[in-house]
């Protein structure tokens, strides 16, 4: 895929997760995405892959992990408990939420919290 090309397709893939919010979604598949974007699973995996260098799952965590970082920034975290916003954000268990947070940010949620004190 040209450069010209891949960076296209990442701005549609990037506005489209962020502004309409599809991370939330706890059963996000590859196909609901190319189907968003009217392209193939193989496109957007390509799209994913190349362009931001990580799978899917991985993709979609990122943008579930900033978002709950943006509502503990928020101080959200004191209204409610750390795996509710994760499952608000479409996470699906306290362990998969707890290793995806680490490995985006290399700490855990609760380290995370604490460094904001």
């Amino acid at each position: 895929m040209p450069e010209s090309e891949l960076a296209d397709w990442k701005k549609k893939l990037s506005e489209l997760i962020s502004n309409d919010r599809l991370f939330e979604n706890p059963r996000l598949t590859l196909l609901d995405v190319a189907n968003a974007l009217d392209t193939t699973t193989k496109n957007v995996s390509r799209i994913v892959n190349e362009g931001f260098e990580m799978n899917f799952n991985d993709f979609v965590n990122f943008h579930r992990i900033e978002a709950v970082k943006n509502r503990i920034k928020n101080g959200e975290n004191r209204k409610s408990t750390l795996l509710g916003i994760a499952l608000d954000f479409g996470f699906n268990s306290k362990a998969t939420f707890n290793r995806a947070f680490k490995k985006s940010t290399g700490v855990s949620p609760k380290e995370f919290v604490d460094s904001l004190v």
